[in-house]
């Protein structure tokens, strides 16, 4: 394996791949990247058996050849090199000898028959699908992600197809128990993704996504997904994700339904007001009350070690006055993804759950559990 490219090149591809590698593991070799030379392109992959990225690297090629090699030094020798000139060559005895400017480096290298051997386009079926349903419905949802080992079949995304009034539309739903964050994407004329039934895409998968899509400038990515996998193409890259095994709850149950007292306030007031009130919230329940009346709402909140705060901020509710309790964290993350100025909070009583949506807009909402105040 003998080579020349660009540091620039060679970084981007290597900060696409290694944050997929594990750092802790009883697997060494997960630890590794992989890099193959083929046509002018230096192939470079990384996995964790559940997740599994590969970059391009556009280079000059004398001599083709695999090699697996530490994922993190290579990151940390590249970033650093002196010149934007970079030449990689195996020696006879299986290292890699990295040559830029006047710094040399020789990397361990290790039999690319130990690598874990990565998915195959071949056994996908892709379809061109815009990059915002994915992007858009992530930054909507994964914020409502769990955390917790235990409940698995939570931790990710929850990804169905329906037809609603004759159109084809993408539901994303994630939940933690506490709140649930829900978004709708309308698919167009020729875009399908082939779901007979719902998928829950995994958190690290759908990290990987969140971080990646931003970066392809085209508008639409390849896509291949089926009840145990999914893969990705955008551009050089190449996502291959395993999903997450297990029935997601039927998110439909949560959401309340029929008639609803709506308060309506200005997502700046109420994101700014909870931020101040919330610092003296007790302990990690982050709990603020609102004290609502019809043109306004008190936010309050104290701690017997920390003492209490109060803010009044206008609004407009129908339902009269109503006194109900929530973790501000909940509140402010689902603030934070929604675009439109004004915002409505749907309520009935202090035991039941409020929805959260913007008020001229459903593509997304989210449905927060009152705490006990």
């Amino acid at each position: 394996m003998k080579i020349d490219c660009q540091q620039k090149d060679l970084f981007r591809a290597l900060q696409t791949v290694v944050p997929v590698t594990e750092k802790k593991t009883t697997m060494p070799i997960l630890g590794n990247l992989l890099f193959q030379v083929q046509d002018n392109q230096l192939l470079i992959s990384g996995t964790d058996l559940e997740l599994s990225i590969q970059s391009e690297c556009p280079v000059k090629s004398h001599l083709e050849g695999q090699i697996c090699t530490p994922a993190q030094q290579w990151m940390d020798i590249v970033r650093r090199l002196p010149s934007p000139d970079v030449s990689i060559q195996k020696d006879d005895h299986g290292w890699l000898i990295l040559k830029s400017g006047k710094a040399q480096f020789r990397i361990a290298g290790i039999d690319a028959e130990e690598f874990p051997k990565l998915p195959d386009l071949k056994d996908h079926h892709f379809q061109n699908v815009r990059k915002n349903i994915f992007l858009e419905g992530i930054e909507r949802t994964a914020y409502a992600m769990s955390v917790d080992e235990i409940r698995y079949n939570l931790n990710g995304i929850f990804m169905e197809k329906l037809v609603e009034d004759e159109l084809s539309v993408i539901k994303m739903v994630s939940t933690d128990g506490h709140r649930l964050a829900f978004s709708t994407s309308q698919l167009q004329n020729g875009e399908d993704l082939n779901l007979e039934k719902g998928v829950i895409l995994p958190r690290k998968g759908v990290m990987e996504l969140k971080r990646l899509l931003p970066e392809y400038s085209d508008e639409t990515i390849q896509v291949s997904i089926s009840q145990n996998n999914a893969a990705f193409v955008a551009g050089g890259t190449k996502l291959f994700m395993k999903m997450v095994v297990g029935d997601f709850p039927k998110y439909q149950d949560v959401i309340p339904k029929g008639e609803r007292k709506k308060l309506v306030v200005q997502k700046s007031l109420l994101t700014d007001s909870l931020k101040r009130v919330s610092i003296l919230s007790e302990g990690k329940s982050k709990a603020v009350k609102f004290s609502i009346r019809p043109d306004g709402i008190l936010l309050s909140a104290q701690s017997p070690e920390l003492g209490e705060a109060q803010e009044d901020i206008p609004a407009e509710f129908t339902g009269g006055e109503l006194q109900i309790g929530f973790n501000a964290k909940y509140v402010l993350d689902a603030l934070h993804v929604f675009q439109e100025e004004k915002i409505v909070f749907e309520l009935d009583h202090e035991q039941s759950p409020g929805i959260l949506k913007e008020l001229d807009e459903n593509k997304s909402m989210s449905v927060i559990m009152p705490m006990r105040i």
